[in-house]
């Protein structure tokens, strides 16, 4: 393997982990903060891409396509959050369905009104180009630069929100005592909603963001949540801070299996979760109890 290809994987690894950061961070606030898996987040994903590709079409600016593919899915998260409010306090199955049961309803009804050909969004005219490292002789896309740098900016945010912000204070308290909470009288239930919308609408800039990169079709919802499943079990399920380092290790090393052992390249990230569980099997970065 040459230097430019060791580059290039390396570059294509960062920008694809930060995909799946974006991803797993809103399905791992929504488990810290409300005990349930989001079996939808996948179909935002892909709701995510698909709004970004015809907004694009609609001659939509990229960025404002992107802030589309948040606050649409984000939106119709309140929705159902307030399908989730009946069986708050059950068995996390039911809540577990319900998201799966709307997941197949939001990617069927994509389909039906968009069909099941696969769409990929145009690379914005001012980044596609290349970045060239002329004494390396190395060149690389600059639209995994932005990917990078987009989702890095989207992963300070969300850090300086919790830190510093009375919203992230009351997200923090919900994760780390959500009873006390609701002694002291703050409502619970519209910091749920505004935590399901967060969460949804961190999927479906990550859709977004990766529309131009590969083609998608409204059936895909269920795959990118076997995808990002890997991250979520390696970075810790209720610990957002552990998806950043879980998905970028897995996005390098799918990147890198890619080069060594194209085939096979698929069952890296899964291999790398079967044996952190063996070893810790709450995640590499658990949030501790007490």
């Amino acid at each position: 393997m040459t230097l430019s290809q060791l580059v290039l994987a390396l570059v294509v690894g960062l920008a694809s982990g930060m995909i799946s950061y974006l991803t797993a961070s809103g399905m791992s606030l929504i488990i810290s903060g409300m005990g349930t898996i989001n079996f939808g987040q996948g179909a935002f994903y892909i709701l995510g891409a698909m709004l970004c590709y015809y907004s694009v079409r609609a001659n939509v600016p990229f960025i404002a396509a992107l802030l589309i593919g948040f606050l649409v899915p984000a939106a119709i998260g309140a929705l159902v959050e307030f399908l989730l409010r009946p069986v708050y306090g059950l068995d996390m199955t039911y809540s577990m369905l319900i998201t799966m049961g709307v997941s197949y309803m939001l990617c069927d009804g994509m389909s039906f009104l968009w069909g099941n050909t696969v769409r990929a969004t145009p690379v914005p005219q001012m980044l596609n180009s290349a970045v060239r490292i002329a004494s390396m002789n190395i060149a690389f896309p600059a639209y995994y630069v932005f990917i990078i740098v987009f989702a890095a900016l989207i992963a300070l945010a969300l850090k300086l929100m919790f830190n510093k912000t009375k919203l992230g204070i009351y997200f923090r308290a919900i994760i780390s005592d959500r009873h006390m909470v609701e002694c002291l009288g703050i409502n619970v239930q519209l910091l749920f909603t505004v935590m399901f919308m967060i969460g949804l609408g961190l999927g479906g800039i990550a859709g977004a963001l990766n529309a131009p990169i590969s083609g998608l079709t409204p059936q895909q919802g269920l795959s990118v949540f076997n995808q990002v499943f890997p991250v979520l079990l390696v970075g810790g399920l209720d610990n957002m801070d552990g998806a950043l380092p879980a998905a970028l290790v897995l996005g390098v090393a799918s990147a890198l299996a890619a080069i060594f052992i194209p085939t096979y390249y698929n069952l890296v990230p899964n291999l790398i979760m079967v044996i952190v569980m063996f070893f810790k099997p709450n995640g590499l970065f658990a949030r501790k109890e007490g």
